[in-house]
């Protein structure tokens, strides 16, 4: 179980801008909530308002986000379960420091845009969108009714899991990583680890570019690969590769700070 400190919490960051995490957090709206309860939805709002101090990442208490959605806690938790078998969310629990079970952190995952849902699924309405909370205390405007989809043709089927392969990751993905990471993991996996990478690589404001790192980026995923045979990892697999991305991509920075002191020094003389 994870010690709840805010490196453990920093660790799951799930989205590298607000913007992203608002389209995903969209996306799944437009293509299930019709299916969410008015507590569910009140749940999904409160949480959504509290991830964006760490974009994707909520650690508030279910008493919290019930009192706030004006739910009974019972029906926060069952909220939460509800959302995580729809694939929005994703529970880990965390201990305190005395060992004994802290707050659960509830971390938003990655789900297709309304455009690229409009784009590949049978064809729908428009349905007006809502947005999260980022700076106010206002209440999220949500959307008043459904309009559910109407002339859908016959063999315009949405694809399964098991049908996509890695030609429907996107062209930003590159080939190394993809390579790399297809004998273990599905291509949704696939992509939510490089988002990974993507927000890693942020952090770092390394002068070179992504492509000029990407060997230190598959090495520290076969790193992740190789603790997760040893039976090394406690958390979960995309929380170890972000760290151990982390401490590998740190390493560039300083090389990179310490040729910029060498420079400065160079230049002084």
């Amino acid at each position: 179980m994870e010690k709840f400190n805010y490196e453990t919490i920093k660790k799951y960051q799930s989205f590298a801008t607000v913007e992203e995490m608002d389209n995903a957090v969209r996306g799944f709206l437009y293509k299930h909530k019709a299916e969410l309860s008015e507590g569910t939805m009140a749940v999904l709002m409160q949480i959504w308002r509290h991830s964006v101090k760490v974009i994707g990442v909520s650690f508030a208490k279910y008493d919290y986000i019930a009192e706030q959605a004006n739910v009974s806690r019972r029906t926060a938790i069952r909220a939460v379960k509800a959302l995580g078998e729809l694939g929005l969310i994703k529970k880990i629990p965390t201990a305190r420091m005395n060992g004994k079970r802290g707050v659960n952190i509830l971390i938003l995952q990655d789900f297709p845009s309304i455009e690229s849902l409009k784009h590949n699924l049978s064809p729908h309405a428009d349905t007006p969108c809502v947005t999260a909370n980022k700076t106010e205390n206002k209440q999220s405007s949500l959307c008043e009714k459904e309009i559910k989809p109407n002339n859908v043709k016959e063999g315009n089927v949405e694809p399964s899991m098991e049908q996509l392969d890695e030609s429907f990751l996107p062209d930003s993905v590159p080939e190394q990583f993809v390579a790399a990471a297809k004998p273990f993991f599905h291509v949704v996996d696939i992509y939510r680890l490089w988002k990974r990478v993507l927000i890693v690589y942020s952090k770092m404001k390394l002068k070179k570019e992504l492509t000029d790192v990407i060997d230190q980026v598959v090495y520290a995923f076969k790193q992740t690969v190789f603790a997760k045979k040893l039976g090394k990892i406690q958390s979960t697999f995309e929380g170890y590769f972000y760290s151990v991305l982390y401490n590998t991509l740190i390493i560039e920075k300083r090389r990179e700070m310490k040729h910029k002191f060498y420079d400065f020094l160079k230049d002084s003389y």
